[in-house]
Parts: structure tokens; sequence; C-alpha cells
């Protein structure tokens, strides 16, 4: 008799306290993650911009490095700039701290054309990642003689190199679905004609990722 009462008095006491918990981690999370409004004003201040700033001069420094050790030619630069609010969780009677008030990083894509065919540009680019503190991170050794022209793409160290291929051209930048953002700018405009542009008018596009860069957080 006892092994049947057991269960149904264990049952009647975790339901509530299952009740119980789940509005403790809905206030939790509630109280213990930034909002969106106060999340984007802790983004815009002045030491968050002044982060920025120095953020994009760097990774502008790094575009700037391929264009003068390679035969790449800068064409359209999108930089991406975004913030995320610090979110507090749950788990299975468990809480979670966010792990800041807010982050913001920045994302940048650079486009390029090349008065060189595509095998001899990435050969050249390859060259330039044979120097001493070049800082391109493609080589020969790590990238493999089977890889260009034909994979469309050279991935090393956060960088990502892509390039039209016959049967597969580049899209055009695309508009993130991400709705914490700061900042999208393109130079030159895309109403310029944009990636589709570029080829138009010089041939082959190569297009340049760099690794996201957290340029600035708010700790809790």
């Amino acid at each position: 008799m006892w092994g049947l009462v057991q269960p149904c008095l264990l049952g009647a006491v975790e339901r509530p306290l299952l009740v119980v918990f789940a509005g403790v981690a809905h206030v939790w999370t509630a109280s213990g993650s930034t909002g969106r409004r106060r999340a984007c004003r802790l983004a815009s201040a002045a030491p968050a911009r002044r982060a920025a700033r120095d953020a994009e001069a760097r990774l502008r420094a790094i575009v700037a490095t391929y264009a003068v050790s390679t035969p790449l030619e800068p064409r359209l630069l999108v930089i991406e700039d975004r913030y995320a609010p610090g979110v507090a969780g749950s788990g299975l009677f468990t809480l979670h701290r966010a792990g800041c008030r807010v982050s913001c990083r920045m994302l940048v894509t650079a486009y390029f054309s090349s008065p060189l065919p595509p095998a001899e540009t990435l050969s050249r680019i390859l060259d330039a990642g044979e120097r001493a503190l070049s800082g391109i991170p493609f080589t020969r050794e790590l990238v493999g003689s089977d890889r260009p022209p034909d994979s469309g793409e050279l991935s090393r160290a956060g960088h990502t190199l892509t390039w039209d291929r016959p049967a597969a051209p580049l899209p055009e930048p695309a508009e993130s679905p991400y709705d914490h953002r700061l900042r999208l700018r393109c130079e030159p405009s895309p109403e310029g004609g944009g990636v589709q542009g570029v080829r138009s008018r010089y041939g082959t596009v190569f297009a340049l990722t760099l690794p996201p860069v957290t340029y600035y957080r708010v700790p809790r």
C-alpha cells in the first residue's frame, strides 16, 4: 500500500516545487538581464564609441595590409557594429548570472578586385603570407597546393578569403536579422552597384571576412 502512496506523495510535492522554481527563474531572468534600451545606451556611450573607433582602425589596418602586400584592390568595405545585452538564465533547479551588462563587437568584410587572373592573384597572396610578420595568415604550407583556385575559399586564423567561381559568384552583403545593431556601413554606398557592380566593372570579386572583434564589455 505504501508503495502506491509514495509516488503520489512525491508527485504532489514535486509539482508545487516546479511551479515555484519556474516563477523564481522567470523573475531571476527578468531582473538579472539587461533591457534592450539600457544595453543600447551603454553601447552608445562615449567609452564604447571610443573603443569602437579603435577597433575599426585596427580592422581597417588589416584590410590595408592585404591591399599593400597583394594584388587585391579594395572596392567595397562593409562594417557591422553590434551589441548584445547581458542575459541571465536558468537550468534544472539552477540559476545563472549574466556575464556582463552589455558586450559590443564589430564585423568587417572587404571586397576586392584584382588586375591579375584568380590563380595568379591567389599565388601572390600566398607569397605575401610567406613573408615574416606579414600579417597575412595564408601560406602554401598551411593551405596546400590543391586548394586554389578551385575551392573558392581559404580560411586561416579567423581570416576567410572567398572569391567568384563560374557557377558560384559571391552574393551581395546580406541584411542581418540581428536586431541589436548600432551601425551598418558600406563604403562606398551599395547604391553604386554593390558586389555585382564591382564584378561588372573589374571582373572576379574577392571577399575577405575578418574575425569578429569584441571591443567593449560592461561587467555586472
